[in-house]
């Protein structure tokens, strides 16, 4: 599994995790997000409206802010 495929895998756990507010808002967490690289991923969060809890899920695996 590559770098990128395990974000890939992390990041739909976490919308499967907080299902509701991407089922509400009419989101996925594929809208709030961007990917960049295959060997080494940084992945970035574009939405900034997004709940702390989820963003901080996000920025504590990739240590993005």
């Amino acid at each position: 599994m590559t770098d990128q495929e395990f974000a890939i895998q992390y990041l739909n756990a976490v919308e499967k995790r907080y299902k509701d507010y991407f089922a509400e808002s009419n989101l996925s967490i594929h809208n709030c997000v961007d990917i960049e690289g295959e060997n080494i991923v940084s992945v970035h969060v574009i939405n900034n409206d997004l709940p702390f809890e989820i963003r901080h899920d996000i920025e504590m695996m990739f240590w993005v802010k």
